[in-house]
């Protein structure tokens, strides 16, 4: 079957899997540099560069944050640390700590 169009209103035209997973990790981290931009970004909403946008790939297992970290620290021994590849690793690290929890109280969360 044939796909459907794309949304003009999209970030992103997202495609699955691990290969379109770290092609955006390359991307956002070495091809833009956009990581070292990410704590002033992050919150704005349209457009591709504006947070990582690897929440679908981690999501799905296309996307380790075991990678995404691994990767953030080579890219932090090469160009050096600054606030927002700390905060890329930080909010990371809540997803799980979120996702844990979850898993932990079930829907006692919700209450």
């Amino acid at each position: 079957p044939e796909l459907p169009p794309v949304d003009s209103r999209a970030a992103l035209d997202f495609k699955g899997g691990e290969t379109a997973a770290l092609n955006r990790l390359q991307y956002y981290t070495w091809d833009s540099n956009c990581v070292w931009e990410y704590f002033e970004t992050r919150n704005g909403m349209v457009g591709g560069d504006y947070s990582t946008k690897f929440s679908p790939w981690l999501a799905l297992g296309c996307l380790s944050p075991r990678k995404v970290y691994d990767e953030v620290g080579s890219y932090e021994k090469e160009w050096g640390s600054n606030k927002s590849t700390y905060w890329v690793v930080f909010e990371l690290i809540w997803r799980d700590y979120f996702r844990f929890f979850a898993m932990k109280h079930g829907n006692k969360i919700f209450f």
